[in-house]
C-alpha cells in the first residue's frame, strides 16, 4: 500500500513540475515572439501573462497528465525488456509523450499556425519536450524501487 501512495505522489510531483515548466516555456515563447514583432511588455505585464497562463492552461495540464500516466506506463514495461535504458526510461518517455501530445492536438484542433502557441517553431516544441524530460526524470528519482 506505501509503494502504491509512493508511486501516486512521484506521479503528482512529475505532473505539476512537467504542467509548470511546460506552462512557463509556452508563456515565454509566446512573449518572445510577440516581442520580436515589436510588442513592449512591462515587468507586471509578464508575471500577469505567467500567472494567467499558470492557471488558464488547466486544459493542457489534464492532457499533460493522460499523456504521462500512459507514457510511464509504457516506460515501466519497456525498461523490463530493455534493461541498460531503464535510468532514462521515464525522462525519455516524457519528452516522448510531449512530443507526441503535441501532435495530437495539431492533428485534432490544428489550422496550420499552431494551436500551441508556445510550440510553434523547433524551439518550443523542444522547451515542451523538455518540460515531460524533467518530469519524467523527477518521476524516475521520486518512485519507489
Amino acid at each position: 500500500m506505501m509503494k502504491i501512495a509512493k508511486t501516486a505522489i512521484a506521479f503528482i510531483i512529475a505532473v505539476l513540475v512537467t504542467y509548470v515548466s511546460a506552462a512557463i516555456f509556452y508563456t515565454q515563447q509566446v512573449i518572445a515572439k510577440q516581442s520580436a514583432i515589436g510588442m513592449e511588455f512591462t515587468a507586471g505585464q509578464k508575471l500577469e501573462y505567467y500567472t494567467s497562463n499558470l492557471s488558464g492552461l488547466w486544459q493542457y495540464g489534464a492532457t499533460i497528465t493522460i499523456a504521462l500516466l500512459i507514457a510511464f506506463a509504457v516506460a515501466a514495461g519497456v525498461k523490463r525488456i530493455l534493461t541498460p535504458l531503464a535510468p532514462i526510461a521515464y525522462p525519455v518517455a516524457g519528452a516522448a509523450a510531449m512530443a507526441l501530445l503535441i501532435v495530437l492536438i495539431e492533428s485534432q484542433l490544428g489550422g496550420g499556425a499552431g494551436v500551441i502557441g508556445g510550440a510553434r517553431d523547433a524551439l518550443g516544441i523542444s522547451l515542451q519536450c523538455f518540460a515531460g524530460f524533467l518530469g519524467g526524470g523527477l518521476f524516475a528519482m521520486l518512485r519507489p524501487r
